[in-house]
């Protein structure tokens, strides 16, 4: 396909098969495909996309990429007042985490917010971190404030990424207290694992800590071993169906072989036989309404277990804007639970439109969503502003030196005693 066959048909996608087809518009497309050539350079095509497909503000799950050429600076930021402050910088590079960025190509921060405004104008300024990295990504320069030095930084996008952090981290964080951080719902054999070895740890430890911060999804189906800690002995959810809320599916043609493709590839990889039958219900669905239009989603094929735990009495799950999807899923199941508390930050809000599918040109795929959830006809969607917590704890740069919210999560144990 050509880049404007592509850019057609990314149009054509959104208008009628992502599930946000019947609400949301979206941006003009005869604007888009002006800015569309063939020979466009493939930095300048990307970005293109990106910026239509941000018209949706679908976050996180509506989303394009090069298979050849993916964009990385090396820098992870966040906004806090008229600065953007470095969070995370890979080894090499003129920054380091704790630096301030004060200007984008020569605009401050607010003037380069109000340029870019269709990745900014839906969200607290906490909230945008990922964007801000797609638009310095197509900037030429950014201007760093440094250990009271200032100067500008050209921005590259071909940083090597140096060692990613553990998807799983288990310790104690005192004597009565397990910690659990968990940054994926991906693979199944970690969260067996951990099941495994939970309880010896926390069979007799009061409180248990689940981080869910920087969690991007991944399977709902992988984190359901995790839930018996989160019920009492005779909790009165046990054995009731754990996902409740309603969806309805768009089942286009499109959709259903795409989402056909992406269910044999988690049943090649699963070995648990709960999640094969699942899997394996999902595809008939698919196969027996494809081409019928939304349709609604049975969701109770999953009930909570027929009993709990006496162990941990407490368990604090912490969230923040970087929870999306699947975990989100994890965090709405939790907060309905008498033993949870939930600390930190509302999650990223990406759960109203999920399922997702993928079309493949080749060298370019997009990622869309394939479900709609009924909550947003009852006005209790989550685009926008996400699962609250309980406690929050409002971000700042003091995050950077310590963990405002792991203090939080210790204090409240120690004082709901």
């Amino acid at each position: 396909m050509t880049k404007t066959e592509i850019a057609k048909t990314i149009i054509d996608i959104c208008h009628n098969d992502a599930a946000f087809c019947r609400d949301i518009k979206g941006g003009d497309p005869a604007f888009f495909l002006s800015g569309i050539t063939d020979d466009m350079p493939e930095r300048a095509f990307l970005f293109s996309v990106d910026r239509y497909l941000a018209t949706f503000k679908v976050w996180g799950h509506l989303y394009f990429y090069s298979k050849r050429f993916t964009p990385y600076i090396g820098f992870q930021v966040r906004r806090y007042g008229e600065v953007l402050y470095v969070t995370h910088a890979e080894e090499g590079l003129p920054l380091a985490k704790g630096d301030e960025i004060v200007a984008v190509d020569g605009l401050s921060i607010e003037r380069a917010a109000q340029k870019f405004a269709v990745f900014f104008d839906s969200d607290p300024p906490d909230r945008q971190g990922e964007r801000w990295q797609t638009v310095i990504a197509n900037s030429a320069s950014v201007t760093v404030r440094s250990c009271g030095q200032t100067f500008d930084y050209a921005v590259r996008t071909d940083v090597r990424r140096g060692r990613t952090e553990p998807t799983t981290v288990c310790k104690f964080v005192d004597n009565d207290c397990y910690y659990i951080k968990l940054t994926n719902f991906f693979d199944e054999g970690d969260i067996s694992a951990i099941v495994d070895n939970v309880p010896q740890n926390i069979n007799k430890t009061t409180n248990l800590i689940i981080d869910l911060r920087n969690n991007c999804g991944g399977s709902d189906t992988v984190f359901l071993p995790l839930l018996k800690y989160l019920l009492t002995e005779r909790d009165e959810m046990c054995g009731k169906p754990i996902f409740t809320a309603e969806d309805e599916t768009l089942f286009s043609e499109r959709n259903a072989d795409g989402r056909i493709a992406v269910y044999k590839e988690y049943l090649a990889g699963t070995t648990s036989d709960e999640v094969r039958r699942y899997i394996e219900a999902q595809i008939k669905v698919e196969t027996e309404n494809r081409g019928k239009g939304f349709f609604p989603t049975k969701t109770d094929d999953f009930r909570f277990p027929s009993s709990g735990t006496r162990y941990p009495e407490k368990v604090v799950v912490l969230t923040d804007c970087n929870c999306a999807s699947s975990a989100e899923n994890f965090v709405e199941i939790a907060h309905r639970l008498h033993k949870v508390k939930l600390i930190g930050r509302p999650t990223m809000g990406i759960c109203d439109y999920s399922n997702l599918t993928r079309f493949d040109f080749g060298e370019y795929v997009l990622h869309y969503p394939t479900s709609r959830a009924k909550a947003i006809d009852e006005g209790r969607g989550t685009r926008g502003r996400g699962i609250l917590p309980d406690i929050l704890v409002p971000w700042s740069p003091e995050h950077l030196t310590r963990d405002p919210d792991l203090s939080a999560a210790l204090e409240y144990f120690k004082n709901s005693n």
